[in-house]
C-alpha cells in the first residue's frame, strides 16, 4: 500500500469514527499538523504510530489495508464461524470503556470454567 491510500483511509477512519483532527492529535502526542500532513499523505506513518491509529478508531489495523469489508474479514480467524463473528463485531462496536470489562468477562469464564488453562 502507498502513502497516498493509507492516508485516505485513515481520514476516512477519523470522519466515520466523528472525531476532528485535533483530538486525534491530542490522543497520538502530535500537533495538528502533523495530523493533517499524515492524511494528505505528506509524511510516513510508524507501525506503532498506524496501532494507535487503529485502536483510537477501533478498527482492525487490516482495514487499512484493503478496499472493502469483505477482504478485511475473509482474512479473520474468528470469521470462519457465525457465532464468533457476531461476538466480535458486537464487542467491537459496545462502547470503549465496556470493551476491556467484557473481554474480562469472557477471560474469566473461560479460565474459570476449567475449558481453557
Amino acid at each position: 500500500m502507498n502513502r497516498k491510500d493509507l492516508s485516505k483511509k485513515l481520514k476516512q477512519a477519523r470522519i466515520e469514527a466523528g472525531i476532528k483532527q485535533e483530538e486525534i492529535a491530542e490522543y497520538m502526542n502530535l500537533p495538528i499538523s502533523g495530523i493533517c500532513i499524515i492524511e494528505k499523505g505528506e509524511r510516513r506513518v510508524e507501525v506503532t504510530e498506524l496501532l494507535k491509529f487503529a485502536e483510537f478508531y477501533n478498527k482492525p489495523v487490516e482495514w487499512f489495508f484493503y478496499d472493502n469489508e469483505e477482504d478485511v474479514n475473509s482474512r479473520r480467524w474468528y470469521d470462519k464461524d457465525e457465532k464468533l463473528s457476531e461476538a466480535v463485531r458486537l464487542l467491537q462496536k459496545a462502547p470503549k470503556k465496556y470493551q476491556h470489562s467484557c473481554a474480562c468477562a469472557i477471560i474469566g469464564f473461560l479460565k474459570n470454567s476449567g475449558l481453557v488453562k
